[in-house]
């Protein structure tokens, strides 16, 4: 916060005025040659205002920049229109803001410069005035920016002319694109916050209702059924209230460290976190121990010291570990509910805080309700004449989709990290076991040490038997590469051998690629999908063939990116629009090249951080439509019409 004391048109008076400014996100990834942004806040305290940058001169100071030319320049700056009013002192037409606003600020790093971290200052001053005084707002108001510079694929070299400017104020801007192109999504949210509170809340508890048709949301089924059924046997009676602390952990965690990580890593903060792959194995640890727990492993041997405390942790009737599994519950759901949260979160990183807070604890209330229900089931069944027997039956089975659910998140770290260890073959083949061996536990031809034996196989017994051994002859289809609907989204990504280096077999054909050192696809697989994974040679071929540019921003750990590919692109009519646009996609969830340049440019272009985003522009680079995850085939090809139209 900046405190200055405020000037009667030059004269000192003893007044003071606070101005508050806030920046986001305070490091930005960019590719030498090419633009970035970052947005910067001003709110004045009730009454006061400040000149906009397009005040004419004569009508007081108007905020501006200076940089260090040497490594950035500046854009034109973007923010909401002024209040256009006739000032009778000055005489001219003054451009003022009140209360909070935003501004988007263009850069363009200078194409010399070297793959690096840098850091920078940014100064800025204005004035801020009431009906009585001004008060200047001092050179010393400044900011540090991280600049991590990636990799040059500009074609740009270091006697660039269009970058030898000296420092650059707003008299002194070179033109550069639109900072960043308006979302659907965001847009959508925008008109909701303008038509109030109760309309932006309604519309962020529609959004969780929505979300929990995300793929990823699925696995978290068996595992709460699974641990509050264990936890039934040791907590008797208080089913009610593990499931209120339950879905209240869900609402808080989902909340705060959405909120708090934003806006100590910025926009993409959260989603870097859910991706990381310690992360990751941590999930797959926590989804492991409880399967082993509902097997009764910890029971049949002599426990570790670590394992007794996992062990009191997963079977005591404190709330510890049902609010652990609140956490759990949301760092593995962060990914898949984007757009609304990735909005929410942007507008945290830049010093927002209403909104954000009000719609993700609408967005996650209405997202944790099913699973407060679903915790409430064991409880309920528990009541039931004879339960103990079937009820240690259906611990195991959700042991072993557990297990299932564990895999998911430990391909997420094979694929980040690109060992190569877990293809869509091996992962398949684990989900396999899992189902033919819930299937034979059901028919009893093994138990653990807590099951009765089983005299006889009755009607629920084969019924479910049937239902395992069906799961089990429908994934074996998918070795042999059919199609499996949603089961598709879990798995790796078609092109996991192009990025874990592991592909083998046929002609290779060279893509492009964004890091300059290219990908290899066989001839069926360049024919079956003919996407480029370079925006540069992408949008090169646009201009060549006047097709339009479609964008694919995915992740490597995307679920929800995984099931558009599988089930929404092979449509046919979205396959035949989308075969006559020039098909680019672009990862962004890996620390390196490429990735990094792909992510900053998701967040400068389109100011956006959603997985997955599609974008349809023209072959000028000018932009006919976004679009993010939707089951709703005819949106989705109205959508791709822009472009072909």
């Amino acid at each position: 916060m900046q405190t200055v004391g405020a000037q009667q048109f030059g004269t000192p008076q003893p007044q003071k005025v606070k101005l508050r400014t806030t920046y986001s996100p305070r490091e930005i990834t960019v590719e030498a040659g090419k633009d970035t942004s970052f947005s910067i806040t001003y709110k004045t305290t009730e009454g006061y205002y400040f000149y906009g940058p397009e005040s004419p001169k004569g009508g007081g100071k108007k905020l501006e920049f200076e940089l260090d030319s040497k490594l950035l320049k500046l854009g034109k700056l973007r923010g909401p229109k002024p209040k256009i009013k006739y000032d009778s002192t000055f005489e001219v037409y003054i451009h003022e803001y009140r209360g909070s606003v935003k501004f988007d600020v263009p850069l363009r790093i200078n194409p010399a410069t070297k793959p690096g971290q840098y850091q920078t200052k940014i100064i800025s001053w204005a004035q801020v005035c009431d009906t009585m005084s001004c008060v200047d707002i001092p050179d010393t108001l400044a900011f540090t920016l991280n600049v991590l510079a990636a990799t040059d694929t500009s074609g740009l070299g270091a006697n660039d002319s269009a970058f030898a400017v000296p420092a650059v104020t707003n008299n002194q801007r070179n033109d550069l694109p639109p900072a960043a192109t308006v979302t659907e999504s965001q847009q959508e949210i925008e008109n909701k916050k303008k038509e109030g509170v109760l309309s932006f809340l309604w519309f962020a508890m529609t959004a969780g209702a929505l979300s929990l048709l995300t793929p990823c949301v699925f696995p978290m089924i068996p595992i709460t059924v699974s641990f509050f059924t264990k936890r039934t046997e040791k907590s008797k009676g208080k089913g009610l209230r593990d499931s209120i602390v339950y879905a209240l952990g869900i609402i808080t965690t989902f909340t705060a460290i959405g909120f708090v990580v934003s806006l100590i890593f910025g926009s993409t903060g959260i989603s870097d976190f859910a991706t990381n792959p310690w992360v990751n194995i941590f999930i797959a640890l926590i989804f492991i121990i409880f399967a082993l727990n509902l097997f009764g492993a910890f029971e049949i041997q002599v426990p570790t010291s670590v394992l007794n405390k996992l062990n009191r942790s997963s079977q005591g009737d404190g709330v510890g570990s049902v609010l652990l599994m609140g956490l759990t519950f949301s760092l593995t759901s962060f990914t898949c509910t984007v757009p609304f949260v990735g909005s929410a979160l942007i507008s945290a990183s830049s010093g927002e805080w209403f909104y954000p807070i009000i719609g993700m604890l609408g967005f996650s209330a209405v997202f944790a309700a099913p699973f407060f229900l679903l915790a409430l089931f064991p409880s309920a069944m528990s009541k039931l004449p004879k339960s103990g027997g079937w009820m240690n039956n259906v611990k195991v089975v959700m042991g072993f989709m557990e297990i299932a659910a564990a895999i998911k998140f430990i391909s997420n770290v094979d694929l980040v990290w690109g060992w190569g260890v877990l293809p869509r073959e091996l992962f398949l083949a684990i989900w396999i076991g899992c189902a033919t061996l819930a299937t034979l536990y059901i028919l009893g031809l093994f138990k653990f040490s807590l099951d009765s034996n089983v005299d006889r196989v009755g009607g629920g017994r084969a019924v479910f038997a049937i239902v395992f051994a069906s799961i089990t002859f429908y994934l074996l289809s998918g070795l042999y590469g059919k199609p499996l609907g949603e089961l598709d989204a879990f798995l790796p990504p078609p092109d996991y051998e192009q990025h874990t280096g592991t592909q083998t077999g046929g002609t290779p054909v060279q893509t492009a690629s964004m890091g300059g050192g290219g990908s290899l696809k066989t001839n069926a697989e360049a024919s079956e999908e003919n996407w480029f994974s370079d925006y540069k040679t992408a949008l090169a071929e646009s201009k060549k063939t006047g097709k339009p540019l479609f964008i694919d921003f995915t992740g490597f750990t995307c679920t929800n990116c995984r099931w558009m590919e599988r089930n929404m692109f092979p449509k046919q009519q979205v396959a035949g629009l989308m075969d006559q646009m020039i098909k680019v996609r672009l990862y962004t969830d890996r620390r390196e090249e490429p990735y990094l340049s792909n992510k900053s440019m998701q967040q400068s272009r389109f100011g956006s951080i959603e997985l997955p985003l599609y974008v349809v522009m023209k072959p000028n680079e000018e932009v006919v439509g976004t679009k993010a995850f939707t089951r709703n085939e005819a949106e989705f090809a109205e959508f791709l019409k822009k472009g072909v139209n």
